[in-house]
């Protein structure tokens, strides 16, 4: 049976491992910073785990947060194409922990978010390579490729994803890694089901936000520069979209669903991990183009918040995306689909909730419903920042630091039984 990490603080502090002991911790991730979803969440544990513990980071490329004490090993790699990237990550990080753990000693315990090397003993998992393969496989969530550059693409995805996917069959059943967990029951089903996984080495600790990042005082008072900046109109409905993946966070069926709700416009951000010409193409052939507008990653989100009316996040498929938590603490009402991990915490008192994002006609309706109806927005936005004060992050990095206690207790206890 799959374990769950409940949010009950009684429960938590029950389980809680002793403040007093230090742990020599490693950390293994290609990239470190806060630009993206997956980012922030993966630097927040990392940066409470700092705070208390001494953490190795081995990553290629880290942006440090002020006051975090951490002892960085840079990891060389191939920068491009993506898959050679991952590939050689994964080969010198395995090296980079091998020679740390030769020169310093053992570390109490190693965490990873993901598949990043051989020696990873506690993993968070944030996604399943297995099950967005068959999305990429299917032509149901993109446009055709507009040029050739596009249909490169196209197949290096697929080759990533289905190369991946080998090496998360691989990495999952490895003896030293002792606990995956997951930050929905969504994952921790693919998991068993595409990787055979045992569940009691599978543990759900649902994922959060950080309240103090986002504030709906601050996301109130950048909202005038924002809406300026981007060329904003008073009074005009904006949609936000966010994602680095834009098939898998469904842009395709929120551009055909704009086609059935005029008047509102689109800030669509992403580009530079995704490249928008074909999603351009295909806007100029529904007839929305000049309605969306392409916009860069940056790694303060709010601003975006700020500028928006209402967030979207249709995904077809996400084990727990963190923009619609992030939106709700700053006070931005969102849409969300039922075929992500977040539905799992998420109820229609708190989001407007699409059954399924193909259905282009039920997401323009509450598309819809959430442009016109201000006493609904005032609602979910009430519901919303209630739910975000109640999934605050240090879930995840409770979790993550129970299971690390864990491992250094049962490994000093192995190592007292080989003397």
């Amino acid at each position: 049976m799959t374990a769950v990490i409940t949010s009950d603080p009684t429960v938590m502090a029950m389980r809680a491992p002793a403040k007093d002991i230090r742990l020599r911790i490693a950390v293994v991730t290609p990239e470190l910073h806060r630009t993206g979803g997956t980012e922030r969440a993966n630097s927040e544990v990392v940066g409470q785990l700092a705070r208390d513990h001494d953490v190795c980071l081995y990553a290629h490329h880290w942006v440090p947060d002020a006051g975090t004490n951490i002892c960085y090993h840079k990891v060389p790699v191939i920068p491009w194409p993506g898959l050679v990237r991952f590939l050689s990550f994964f080969a010198s990080a395995s090296l980079a922990v091998r020679r740390g753990e030769k020169s310093h000693g053992h570390y109490d315990g190693i965490y990873s978010p993901g598949a990043n090397c051989l020696q990873v003993q506690v993993s968070t998992a944030w996604f399943c390579q297995a099950r967005q393969l068959a999305l990429f496989r299917s032509g149901d969530h993109r446009p055709p490729p507009a040029s050739a550059m596009d249909w490169l693409l196209l197949m290096h995805r697929w080759s990533y994803s289905w190369i991946v996917e080998k090496v998360e069959r691989v990495f999952y059943h490895r003896p030293r890694l002792q606990r995956v967990i997951t930050q929905s029951h969504l994952l921790a089903r693919d998991l068993q089901h595409f990787y055979g996984v045992a569940p009691e080495r599978v543990a759900v600790a649902h994922g959060g936000v950080n309240a103090l990042t986002f504030d709906p005082a601050e996301r109130t008072a950048l909202r005038p520069q924002a809406r300026r900046e981007l060329g904003l109109r008073d009074g005009e409905f904006v949609f936000l979209f966010v994602g680095n993946n834009w098939l898998i966070k469904g842009l395709y069926h929120v551009m055909r669903a704009l086609v059935e709700v005029p008047g509102v416009r689109l800030l669509v951000v992403g580009v530079g991990t995704e490249r928008p010409e074909s999603w351009q193409r295909f806007s100029r052939e529904l007839g929305v183009a000049d309605r969306i507008t392409y916009l860069p990653r940056r790694s303060d989100i709010l601003y975006y918040y700020a500028a928006a009316d209402a967030l979207l996040a249709p995904s077809v498929y996400d084990t727990f995306p963190l923009m619609p938590m992030e939106a709700m603490a700053c006070g931005l009402p969102v849409i969300i689909s039922r075929q992500t991990g977040v539905a799992e915490i998420v109820g229609e008192e708190d989001a407007l909730v699409v059954s399924n994002p193909k259905e282009t006609a039920e997401l323009a309706e509450l598309m819809r419903r959430m442009a016109s109806d201000g006493e609904l927005r005032e609602r979910l936005v009430a519901n919303g920042l209630r739910l975000a004060r109640e999934n605050a992050w240090d879930r995840i990095h409770q979790a993550v630091l129970t299971e690390l206690f864990d491992v250094a207790e049962k490994t000093s206890s192995a190592r007292k039984n080989l003397k």
